[in-house]
């Protein structure tokens, strides 16, 4: 099985336009909106998911790489 690079770095770009787009910041010109929730931030956890989770398809692919030579 080839490693394919490009499917790689687009899944890596694709996750992280999203952690930027999901945070809220707030906004002095609002106005008034009707709400008083505060804005929504990005939760800083999400960051060691993230690893966590690049680390995990990194194993799993290394070891379906080592089934495969066999």
């Amino acid at each position: 099985m080839k490693f394919n690079y490009a499917k790689f770095f687009l899944t890596v770009a694709l996750l992280a336009m999203n952690f930027a787009v999901s945070a809220q910041l707030p906004d002095p010109n609002d106005g008034d909106t009707g709400g008083d929730d505060p804005p929504a931030p990005v939760n800083t956890y999400i960051i060691y998911l993230g690893i966590a989770a690049v680390l995990f398809a990194f194993f799993q692919i290394r070891s379906q790489m080592s089934r495969s030579a066999k």
